[in-house]
């Protein structure tokens, strides 16, 4: 049995994207037998369901158009801790967040876990230093699930990767309702042709002739490559193919950071400094993320209109952009930042114009600083929904090689001045991703933005990148499927989708445009 039962909350039909679906009920299973039954049901009925986390997704992933909302939000507990000839990893349900695991590994709140290998609980808790999941996908409060579905990535991309190279192990219910437990390494394609058992079930299938591009950031549908591990098709897949009801993601020592903003006198000097220690294999940062000058004018906007609304301080007056980074604290860190000290005093600043600080108190107000720029943007896209309820935020997340990331940035530039869109940039400049967040004001502007964006995703894909880096590709983003993979790789996903999902009720909408 499950519990299935009347949408009485309008935020099971939304995420952080603002935009907004219909559907009649929700369905909210404590555990996966729940959850498999409610499948089960849905299939049998032809029932669309749409699964649903935290929604806190920017592409209306979670974001249902009819049928039933699946709401994963009951299962976000970790079951057990386990070690392995490559380290300890823990065993998480969907919806709990990076916040939560990670608050359980620095506590060391092990009380009641599973042992999933002989011993692995009492020798994580004996080890010198506390452990921690790396992958940063910026938006901590988000679910492992959803992280995983989109291959999420974030800030911290520029040194650990993305989520896929932190998941061990899977279990995903399928569209009918059966199951499969998997590792990497389980099950490989023949060439071109998937197949493995699941329950009395056999699936077998020919997978798309595009290699997924793996030299920049990306998180444009599933990893399809010549004998690729089963693993593959389920992370990034943005729940197309079946839900995650378990994953084993890896976890490394955690050792203390110092927290970095560093002010320039122009964009200009920032990205020149970028290039620079980029290229510098001593300073080594964890990540890179960039303000520009139009960012920082926003910034000092909101404080001044409620100095509450950001616990840092006033931005300095003469400060044109700035670079955020952490850098961790090692035997030669005093080297290290001799070095960078060298690079900055070449691009027209130093580090006595910088912000530093190790205490956690003053790395929280230094990332929420940083995410202050597209939480103001959030709120304000949101204040527009009464009067253009079509509205919903605009902002690039592309990527491209680091040969190109010039030639990008200029672009941006230049064509949304002739455009007269007021913007800013700003983010995960290490990986030549800056997001590009053009500040709406009227339908017109969004109208003429739609069309600006398109260009900028045909720009990144010519230039070797991906027009989604990050968020995915959910409902909104469909056509940069075709535009990435062309008409054959399209028809060759949609026969993945329509083997493993023949009915046709699982995440309609995602990845794939309905209207085909």
């Amino acid at each position: 049995m499950f519990n299935r039962q009347r949408i009485t909350q309008a935020s099971y039909l939304a995420d952080e994207s603002k935009m907004t679906g219909r559907a009649d009920n929700v369905i909210l299973p404590y555990d996966e037998s729940e959850l498999r039954d409610a499948m089960r049901y849905a299939n049998s009925k032809g029932l669309r369901l749409t699964v649903s986390g935290l929604r806190t997704g920017l592409c209306g992933g979670s974001v249902p158009q009819g049928g039933d909302v699946l709401s994963l939000e009951h299962m976000d507990g970790m079951i057990g801790v386990g070690k392995d000839r490559k380290g300890y990893f823990v065993r998480v349900q969907p919806c709990m967040t990076i916040r939560e695991i990670n608050e359980i590994l620095r506590n060391r709140s092990f009380d009641g876990l599973a042992d999933l290998s002989p011993g692995a609980v009492e020798s994580l808790r004996n080890e010198p230093v506390p452990y921690f999941y790396p992958v940063d996908p910026t938006e901590l409060g988000g679910s492992i699930g959803g992280n995983i579905a989109t291959n999420a990535s974030g800030p911290r991309t520029y040194r650990y990767g993305p989520t896929r190279d932190w998941v061990r192990r899977l279990r995903v219910v399928l569209p009918e309702g059966n199951f499969i437990a998997i590792r990497r390494g389980d099950y490989k394609a023949e060439g071109r042709r998937m197949s493995f058992p699941s329950g009395r079930n056999y699936y077998s299938f020919e997978l798309p002739h595009y290699d997924f591009n793996i030299g920049v950031k990306n998180a444009a549908g599933p990893m399809i490559y010549e004998n690729m591990d089963l693993m593959d098709l389920f992370i990034g897949s943005e729940g197309i193919f079946g839900v995650i009801t378990e994953a084993d993601i890896r976890i490394i020592p955690w050792n203390p950071h110092v927290s970095n903003i560093v002010f320039f006198p122009t964009d200009e000097d920032a990205l020149a400094a970028v290039r620079d220690i980029k290229a510098d294999r001593l300073v080594d940062p964890e990540f890179l993320e960039y303000m520009d000058c139009r960012s920082l004018d926003l910034l000092r906007d909101v404080m001044a209109s409620d100095p509450a609304l950001i616990r840092a301080p006033m931005l300095p007056e003469d400060a044109g952009s700035a670079l955020f980074f952490d850098m961790e604290v090692t035997d030669d860190i005093g080297k290290r930042y001799d070095r960078l000290s060298e690079i900055l005093e070449a691009h027209n600043t130093s580090l006595e114009r910088s912000w530093c600080g190790h205490e956690k108190e003053d790395t929280d107000r230094m990332r929420e600083l940083r995410h202050s720029i597209p939480k103001s943007i959030f709120e304000y896209v949101a204040s527009l929904k009464g009067e253009m309820p079509k509205i919903h935020k605009m902002g690039t997340d592309m990527s491209v090689p680091d040969g190109s990331a010039d030639e990008m940035m200029s672009y941006y530039y230049r064509r949304l001045q002739e455009e007269g869109l007021p913007f800013v940039v700003f983010g995960h400049i290490g990986d030549n991703h800056p997001h590009v967040e053009i500040i709406l004001r009227s339908m017109e502007d969004f109208e003429k933005a739609n069309v600006l964006y398109d260009e900028f995703a045909r720009k990144a894909v010519e230039l070797g990148g991906s027009p989604s880096a990050e968020h995915g590709i959910g409902k909104i983003k469909t056509h940069y499927i075709r535009m990435m993979y062309g008409e054959d790789g399209v028809r060759a996903l949609r026969n993945v989708k329509y083997a493993l999902d023949p009915n046709g009720v699982l995440n309609i909408g995602n990845i794939l445009e309905e209207s085909e």
